[in-house]
């Protein structure tokens, strides 16, 4: 029995889960059947890769059929009226969360809402009330920044959709200012690498690579080379031209190729 990578909806998370002899392909929406549920999910590889969760027990069951399209479409739109609802028990319990979406399994056993909040909640008595309330399995996701930019969408400052809300799958990578740096967007201010979620931008990762194997091949900053003209200071790094600028001894500047 072989085992494929698949991107659950309901929490986004990447688990390697057996399937049964189907011969699946990326893109591939599934229902798959863990111990709790059956839920929708996309086929994103075959090959183990770090960060992938085993999905002990749980099994791929069927493509997802038009039959299964229409029961979940159907099971959307009261995962959406269930908001309301869920928004009402929340503030009679003065809870400080947002709650933002919410999700029901294929089989309508499962209800997930996605809340963030500032901190920890303890919502123990809420999960009761919700289940009382839906009669069904309740589970409450808490979210951060960055995710909740997922949910709510929106467009970043390239003028493009959200690349978490977009293409990026699983749990979001970290994003640290050593990269900014790396680029040399840094010294341009926090509102040029943040996003709309308040977080560095995670587009600050794609280009690292190569930024990286072009400044290894430039001299360091501030080091003494010798070029054409003479000998002269490391002043200035262009990573996209592939060149670094030299103040000679006679304080005029050229760029050299690397």
């Amino acid at each position: 029995m072989a085992e494929v990578n698949i991107k659950a909806r309901s929490d986004s998370k990447i688990y390697s889960v057996a399937s049964e002899n189907l011969s699946l392909v990326l893109g591939d929406e599934v229902v798959f059947e863990s111990d709790q549920c059956q839920e929708v999910a996309t086929v994103v590889g075959s090959q183990k890769e770090v960060g992938v969760e085993i999905g002990s027990g749980a099994l791929i069951i069927r493509r997802l059929s038009d039959k299964d399209r229409s029961t979940d479409e159907s099971n959307k739109e009261e995962a959406r009226h269930n908001l309301a609802r869920c928004k009402e028990i929340i503030l009679k319990h003065s809870l400080p969360m947002e709650v933002l979406d919410a999700d029901l399994s294929l089989d309508r056993k499962k209800l997930t809402f996605y809340f963030s909040a500032p901190g920890r909640v303890d919502f123990r008595a809420l999960v009761s009330e919700l289940a009382s309330t839906f009669q069904k399995l309740i589970r409450l996701q808490q979210i951060g920044a960055r995710d909740r930019a997922r949910y709510c969408g929106g467009y970043g400052r390239c003028g493009e959709t959200f690349c978490c809300r977009r293409f990026l799958k699983g749990e979001l990578d970290c994003v640290s200012i050593e990269m900014a740096q790396d680029q040399n967007l840094a010294q341009m201010g926090p509102n040029r690498v943040t996003g709309a979620c308040g977080k560095l931008m995670c587009c600050l990762k794609y280009e690292l690579g190569y930024y990286k194997d072009v400044k290894s091949a430039l001299p360091p900053m501030w080091s003494t080379v010798k070029t054409a003209k003479g000998k002269g200071k490391v002043v200035g790094h262009n990573i996209v031209k592939k060149c670094y600028t030299v103040e000679l001894e006679d304080r005029t500047r050229m760029e050299v190729s690397c």
